[in-house]
């Protein structure tokens, strides 16, 4: 069990933390699956890493990069389906939590035929408070994600570099 700010296992800001992380979560998968990813840097701390399997990109202009060479392969339907949200930890202003992640996509126009998805994985994140004294209001961000693959299509690409 995680204890919340004041130290009580559960509790009303557990809740709040854990509806606000979950969010965050799934607008940052809706940016990559509805948009290009063009804005998916914007999630992360500036110094954030993003693991792909064993491929760590460092800072926001890396992870810009990512998902700009993503999008440059041409069109691609994705879904990234997150559940089983967890908190591992929770301490002011830090919380890491893990999700699970069934990933369906394919390169070319909707609708693509798909019957099975191409990845479950376990996403590993740590999210810190950012902003506060140049007026920027505090909000969280992902600092640290590692994405573990648990099971992946044999023979598919994924978008991203995992090597």
């Amino acid at each position: 069990m995680t204890a919340d700010d004041t130290g009580a296992v559960g509790g009303p800001a557990l809740a709040l933390v854990y509806t606000e992380l979950s969010m965050l979560v799934t607008a940052l998968w809706f940016e990559i699956d509805h948009g290009d990813g063009s804005a998916a840097s914007g999630f992360f701390t500036t110094d954030a890493e993003l693991t792909f399997s064993r491929r760590t990109f460092r800072g926001t202009d890396e992870i810009n990069g990512v998902y700009g060479d993503r999008a440059a392969r041409g069109p691609r339907v994705s879904r990234h389906l997150m559940s089983n949200f967890h908190v591992l930890r929770h301490e002011t202003g830090l919380v890491e939590a893990v999700s699970a992640l069934v990933l369906y996509a394919q390169d070319g126009e909707p609708p693509v035929p798909t019957a099975v998805p191409v990845l479950v994985a376990d996403v590993f994140d740590r999210f810190v408070r950012a902003g506060g004294p140049d007026g920027e209001a505090r909000r969280w961000l992902i600092a640290s994600r590692r994405i573990e693959n648990r099971f992946l299509l044999p023979g598919d690409v994924l978008a991203v570099p995992t090597e």
